[in-house]
């Protein structure tokens, strides 16, 4: 699936991916900034990838077409990464920040940053308990 995005009948790219999954062309802003964007999910080598092809600045004026076409030369992307999930390991250095057991003693830690307290899955299990028998 590939489309042509057009300011003021100029060509501001082709956008696509023979093997996407979604693809979003779209204006957006706010009162003093507007934009037009075009980004996809698409498969590489079995794997999920985000592109972001284009940010460009719109003014009132302006006349935006997006056009489905068979040309298949898409723009280079200007940012691309993989969305597929990191394998990490535990760590011994977080802790559950209610029953102090760490991470490695734990089947899942909900760490947000360290500003924030730990909470491992056991506390919240026993945090819903409570909160069932409280009703």
């Amino acid at each position: 699936m590939f489309y042509k995005i057009l300011k003021n009948e100029k060509s501001l790219g082709i956008f696509g991916h023979s093997d996407i999954n979604n693809i979003h062309l779209s204006v957006s802003g706010g009162p003093d900034d507007m934009y037009v964007f075009a980004s996809g999910v698409c498969i590489e080598n079995g794997k999920q990838v985000h592109y972001d092809w284009i940010q460009e600045a719109i003014k009132d004026e302006d006349k935006i077409e997006i056009v489905k076409t068979s040309q298949t030369n898409a723009s280079e992307p200007r940012k691309r990464f993989v969305m597929d999930r990191v394998e990490r390991e535990a760590s011994e250095d977080i802790i559950c920040d209610f029953c102090q057991r760490n991470e490695t003693k734990v089947a899942r830690m909900i760490h947000v940053d360290e500003h924030r307290p730990n909470i491992c899955s056991d506390c919240v299990s026993l945090c819903n308990e409570i909160l069932k028998k409280q009703v």
